[in-house]
């Protein structure tokens, strides 16, 4: 099981330094069609920013989707990436990214039925009937 939970975690960080990797390739152009833009403002130039925040949210999308996928399979470290620095997951924390705010997301979704079927869930778990 160690071995399972070490394998997850190299496919997570691998996930988050391929993210990385893009955005490093990707930051360098938009500044450069930023500063065009700005010298120029030419509609292509717009185009072609267009074309690159779409690809920078595809790319966010992409590491989200597969981000889930692995958390699927060990949530720990959605929260607290292991090859973050203590820094990295303090800002995190500090951002307001707690598991706490799913929690409390998840309640203001569902709405007060989430306290009752809690409540019926429980009450099956300890034999009880639910009315």
């Amino acid at each position: 099981m160690g071995s399972s939970s070490k394998n997850i975690e190299q496919a997570q960080e691998c996930c988050y330094l391929e993210w990385m990797s893009l955005q490093s390739q990707r930051i360098p152009e938009l500044k450069q069609l930023l500063a065009q833009r700005r010298s120029h403002g030419d509609e292509d130039n717009d185009n072609k920013l267009r074309e690159l925040t779409g690809k920078i949210i595809g790319d966010f999308k992409n590491y989200a989707a597969k981000r889930a996928d692995l958390a699927h399979r060990c949530s720990s470290n959605y929260y607290a990436p292991t090859w973050n620095s203590p820094l990295e997951n303090a800002l995190i924390w500090m951002g307001g990214c707690r598991p706490s705010s799913i929690f409390r997301l998840v309640y203001a979704l569902c709405g007060s039925q989430t306290e009752i079927r809690v409540t019926q869930f429980l009450r099956n778990i300890d034999g009880y009937e639910s009315s």
